[in-house]
């Protein structure tokens, strides 16, 4: 039986796609392995922030950059809970990072929606903000995320004067920024 597989393997490796020679190989490396593509910075993780009676919310994810400002990722916020503000439903609002800045331990993202399960709390195309300071080992999390157009309206998450947002614990959960 295993002689089967012998002219299967060697019809494999004579088709022309397949080659062994040096001049096929290239001494460029490919972006997943250059340093300017390699992780630089990051913002990752899960959690809950359940900041008052009606405003629960929970945040979970991975952004990074690399060293030439590429930026790549999700996060997602879960609405849990918004009747403090009139909203009796729930959502999940998916985005995409278009920016993030790292500072010492925290971590300042902007993000516009790709999908949304309400698309009039959260329409696609909108643009969010979120920060976020890691405590370490032992110490709370503590930040904040939500619509661009009340936290940020002038897009300066990403600048060296970010807006002053919420500064909420994240009460279940850990983030970590590199």
């Amino acid at each position: 039986m295993r002689y089967l597989w012998i002219p299967l393997v060697l019809a494999a490796c004579s088709s022309q796609g397949v080659t062994d020679t040096s001049a096929a190989r290239s001494a460029v490396p490919t972006p997943a392995f250059s340093s300017s593509s390699a992780v630089e910075h990051s913002l990752t993780g899960s959690g809950i922030q359940n900041i008052a009676p009606g405003f629960v919310y929970g945040l979970s994810g991975a952004i990074h950059s690399d060293g030439s400002g590429r930026v790549w990722g999700t996060m997602i916020t879960s609405i849990i809970d918004l009747s403090a503000y009139g909203y009796a439903g729930k959502a999940e609002i998916e985005q995409a990072p278009t920016c993030l800045r790292v500072v010492g331990n925290t971590a300042y993202a902007g993000l516009v929606v790709t999908h949304s399960t309400d698309p009039v709390l959260a329409p696609v195309g909108s643009r969010a903000v979120v920060w976020m300071r890691d405590g370490g080992p032992g110490a709370p999390d503590v930040g904040h995320g939500g619509p661009a157009y009340l936290f940020d309206p002038n897009n300066a998450i990403c600048s060296s004067t970010p807006p002053v947002m919420p500064a909420d614990a994240v009460t279940t959960g850990n983030f970590n920024v590199r």
